[in-house]
């Protein structure tokens, strides 16, 4: 089916790879369905673009927590694991969303610092696309010495 985002213009989304989030996703309950898009030119990408499928103006900026060098151990209820629909750990991915603070200054709002929501990491089942935000994550940060 052909989809118009408000910011990536008119993609093309394959049904059978929307991720449900049964309960929507914070502040955005209504948004239930969306759809995972990266860069076509590139074999390793680093960033993608979650759109909601329910509102063409809502894509978030998503990467994996290594690609900053975060690590997590998340420990899941037996009801977000049956949300999840997950049999095996290993079907599940975590994403956090970046998001870029409005610059105090005049200059351009692209120009804000770029930051990352590692309390509140996404889990995703690959295996039942089907997807949680886990919030309200406590961090415990280990600092390695590279000399």
């Amino acid at each position: 089916m052909l989809f118009n985002s408000s910011q990536l213009g008119t993609v093309e989304v394959d049904e059978s790879t929307i991720i449900n989030f049964a309960q929507g996703i914070p502040a955005l309950e209504n948004c239930t369905q969306f759809k995972l898009f990266h860069n076509a030119d590139s074999d390793n990408p680093s960033v993608f673009w979650m759109q909601s499928l329910n509102d063409a103006e809502i894509t978030f900026s998503v990467t994996h927590p290594a690609q900053l060098g975060v690590r997590y151990e998340v420990e899941l209820s037996d009801e977000e694991v049956a949300r999840l629909k997950l049999s095996k750990p290993e079907d599940a991915i975590i994403l956090v969303l970046l998001y870029q603070e409005q610059a105090e200054s005049e200059s351009h709002p692209a120009l804000g610092e770029l930051k990352a929501n590692i309390r509140n990491p996404l889990i995703i089942n690959l295996a039942s696309r089907q997807g949680l935000q886990k919030t309200g994550l406590s961090c415990d940060i280990l600092m390695h010495n590279l000399a």
